[in-house]
């Protein structure tokens, strides 16, 4: 019969992870391949969808014509920003994990961040199946899954922060031309709500760490009332819950004693963000329309915002719709305007997605490996 997690046991260690019979043989992640299927065929309906709205703004012809004439030297220059940039984000998890008091390295945390963007991609759960990997990640090095889950917290919560003042320019510039949508101003709203709400339940975590464990239990009780259904009534114990919590409030808590490397990771943040308007700059140059670096940002300002409000997994359709009218509006031609951005979500999506596949198998997530998280 296969060992069973043993979240509920007296020993620690047994809490947070199963045995090696209770999993399946390794080669790659172990995600239900049913489920990652409906989510690829959800996600292939989205990008039908922007196909469709793209050819709302030109057509197939005057695309074709536009792509006849491209320069690749700036379109290799567009694919090696994306490259640096996702190496800068492996900098800012490193430093952002530091923060919280987890050691990291870059290149471990850039092989992890890919792995996380396909399972956010094939599971959309929001931050939710992203942490997961992260806490997975953790248990299978010794090191803790909720000072882990603290430190994606922690990284979006710098990395949102940086991206303010790109929206608010990209605003301002809306504002100046006439153009600023109340949609925009709308999504805007939100994502300044859900940074603070970030940073306020950090800050929370940290003060009061009770507060961490009344907001686990909840989650323990539906967790337990699946398990009935299975004849398990006590998978997730109370005292697995607040020794979690107790670990998770404790890395909140080290965050404000770790101010540079709270420093650094704005810094690679910020980087990130100036690598990633570069490329957008030159998918434009690529298309023999130099764009002003204004509308560049205006452009970028949009993007992120609808990444992050959107509901559909990594704001498919919702980003490119508000990408090209930001772009249309201030006066790119139609044409250009959806192939920059349908070439750039290529880049900034797409090919993360394609890379966090092979992480992912390379990395053995959720059973692949011989001890694997209880907790993701």
């Amino acid at each position: 019969m296969p060992a069973r997690p043993q979240l509920g046991s007296a020993d620690g260690r047994a809490e947070d992870r199963t045995t090696s019979s209770s999993q399946p043989a390794a080669g790659g992640p172990r995600l239900g391949a049913p489920f990652a299927r409906g989510q690829w065929l959800i996600t292939a309906l989205f990008v039908v969808l922007v196909l469709v709205a793209a050819s709302q703004f030109t057509s197939p012809a005057k695309i074709g014509l536009r792509l006849a004439d491209l320069r690749w030297g700036w379109l290799i220059l567009a694919l090696a920003a994306q490259v640096v940039c996702i190496a800068l984000f492996g900098g800012l998890y490193r430093h952002a994990f530091r923060s919280v008091g987890m050691p990291a390295g870059a290149r471990r945390m850039v092989s992890v961040l890919l792995a996380s963007i396909f399972v956010k991609t094939v599971v959309p759960l929001g931050g939710a199946s992203s942490m997961a990997v992260f806490v997975d990640d953790a248990d299978s090095r010794g090191q803790s899954g909720a000072r882990a889950a603290a430190g994606t917290i922690a990284v979006t919560a710098i990395d949102l922060t940086v991206a303010l003042p790109v929206i608010v320019f990209g605003g301002v510039v809306l504002a100046l031309r006439g153009q600023l949508a109340p949609y925009l101003v709308v999504g805007a709203a939100m994502y300044i709500g859900f940074v603070a709400v970030l940073i306020a339940g950090l800050a929370l975590a940290g003060r009061h760490p009770t507060a961490v464990a009344r907001a686990l239990r909840p989650a323990r009780s539906a967790v337990n009332a699946i398990g009935r259904v299975f004849r398990r009534p006590e998978i997730v114990s109370l005292a697995w819950v607040q020794r979690q919590a107790s670990q998770f409030a404790a890395a909140a808590a080290a965050i404000p004693h770790h101010w540079n490397e709270v420093a650094l990771a704005a810094g690679f943040s910020l980087a990130q963000r100036l690598v990633n308007g570069v490329g957008l700059w030159a998918l434009f140059l690529a298309l023999g329309r130099p764009a002003d670096p204004a509308v560049v940002l205006a452009g970028l300002g949009a993007s992120i915002v609808f990444f992050v409000v959107a509901i559909v997994p990594d704001g498919i359709g919702a980003v490119e719709g508000a990408m090209a009218l930001t772009f249309v509006g201030l006066g790119v031609d139609a044409t250009t305007a959806v192939l920059v951005t349908l070439v750039y979500r290529l880049l900034n999506v797409w090919l993360p997605v394609i890379l966090g596949f092979f992480a992912a198998r390379r990395l053995r997530l959720f059973g692949g490996r011989p001890t694997a998280v209880a907790t993701a």
